[in-house]
């Protein structure tokens, strides 16, 4: 399971995804609430980037701009150096919750992009086996979503999501309903598909471990409104360990920061409160 036409060789020229001054906002009723502020982004091929922060904090709505779902309210997304104007099948999605199809079976599901495409079973069975090969589930092809563990059916949105082969994989907190044990295995696999096919991915999370372990750019999006406040390289190997003294003063350190951003939006938003008068009792 190889890809040719996507390096991450610094040959590349400009980035596979951006976007500049992204703003969104939603409104109900007379009230406008803006979600995410000023987003600058930037997204270089074969890159996998991490988006960190709290729950709620804009972190989907960004991906799902991403993805072209939804509209921007201000800026604009730039896929291949051209503005996003909505979905796309060379981006892909992975959802937190389970989107299989439960009327088929595994490879249908892993087949189902291809047969939307136009493409007849013969043209494409071939990718789907490469496919069910390398993720370990040859051997689960025939069982329905109603068979699989939680595990196995993010695995297997994974690998329908992979087998396209798009440029740009989009991930929403695809472990998060994911007991520690198996999250940690799912993290494993999902970098060992990344370093094979050098497909570029994009993955949010509210794990501060998860953010550092999977990502080599790490960026972290405050609250209230969503906007980016850090933003962290991560190249040496040592962050690759989790019991690596580097690794858990940067845990620390971006605990630290989310934490620190949470409470000042907290006082901001807290409305004021005239003190009660204190009436002279003369």
């Amino acid at each position: 399971m190889e890809r040719d036409h996507i390096s991450r060789s610094p040959l590349s020229t400009g980035p596979i995804l951006s976007c500049q001054q992204l703003t969104k906002g939603f409104a109900s009723g007379r009230q406008a609430t803006t979600v995410l502020e000023n987003i600058h982004l930037d997204v270089a091929p074969g890159d996998f980037v991490t988006i960190l922060g709290q729950s709620g904090g804009g972190k989907s709505t960004l991906l799902q701009l991403l993805g072209g779902f939804i509209a921007p309210t201000q800026g604009q997304v730039l896929f291949h150096g051209v503005p996003l104007k909505g979905i796309t099948p060379k981006i892909g999605m992975v959802f937190q919750e389970n989107t299989l199809y439960p009327w088929l079976t595994v490879e249908q599901n892993i087949g189902f992009g291809f047969k939307v495409r136009g493409k007849k079973r013969r043209q494409y069975q071939h990718q789907v086996s490469d496919v069910l090969e390398h993720v370990g589930l040859a051997q689960s092809r025939t069982l329905y979503p109603h068979q699989l563990s939680g595990g196995m059916k993010q695995r297997v949105s994974i690998a329908r999501s992979i087998a396209v082969q798009p440029d740009v994989l989009l991930l929403d907190e695809p472990f998060s309903a994911l007991d520690i044990q198996l999250r940690r295995r799912l993290q494993g696999f999902l970098s060992t598909i990344w370093q094979d096919t050098a497909t570029t991915m994009v993955l949010v999370t509210h794990n501060v471990e998860e953010a550092i372990l999977l990502g080599q750019k790490l960026l972290v999006i405050g609250d209230k409104p969503g906007r980016i406040i850090e933003t962290v390289d991560i190249a040496a190997a040592q962050f690759r360990d989790r019991y690596d003294p580097q690794f858990l003063a940067l845990q620390r350190h971006l605990e630290t920061v989310i934490e620190t951003d949470a409470q000042t939006q907290t006082s901001l938003h807290r409305p004021f409160v005239e003190p009660p008068q204190v009436l002279d009792p003369t």
